[in-house]
């Protein structure tokens, strides 16, 4: 359905064009919902969710709305960017290279030693404004990037 509306549409009212057909006080929009559990019909049924942490309406809805924007199938949303950053390092295998711009955040830089390391992730870290500095630094096999812009406020 979200392809019949326009991009702006999208942006302001949702993926669906946020028409909530049968919600009980005609909310045009996806409430937020401020719950960690939800209540089930009955033993062995579910309403679709169970705990906020794993999944919940408004998050499912975030996800739809820039899955749509982007013309993506899924999104996956994160509350920091170091969860998203986690979930990033589940994509790769053991040999994997991970050719990173040197000003990344010290907290992403000790998660690659802590975690990807014990995991066999090779990082380099390089002034990736050098575009020859970054061609060098690539290799053959198991390429990847991870690139970070840094707003700096002046």
């Amino acid at each position: 359905m979200a392809e019949n509306y326009q991009f702006e549409t999208r942006c302001i009212h949702g993926g669906d064009g946020g028409f909530v057909e049968e919600h009980p006080y005609g909310a045009v929009s996806v409430p937020i919902f401020q719950t960690a559990t939800f209540a089930h019909p009955g033993i062995g049924k579910s309403t679709g969710y169970d705990y906020s942490r794993e999944s919940n309406p408004t998050r499912y809805e975030l996800e739809s709305v820039m899955s749509s924007l982007e013309g993506a199938d899924d999104s996956i949303a994160c509350a920091t960017g170091m969860a998203a950053i986690g979930i990033c390092l589940e994509l790769f295998g053991e040999g994997s290279h991970i050719l990173c711009t040197e000003d990344l955040y010290g907290g992403t830089v000790r998660m690659f030693e802590s975690i990807g390391e014990k995991r066999g992730l090779k990082f380099s870290y390089v002034d990736t404004s050098d575009i020859d500095l970054v061609r060098k630094n690539i290799r053959k096999r198991r390429r990847h990037f991870i690139l970070r812009h840094q707003a700096i406020q002046r």
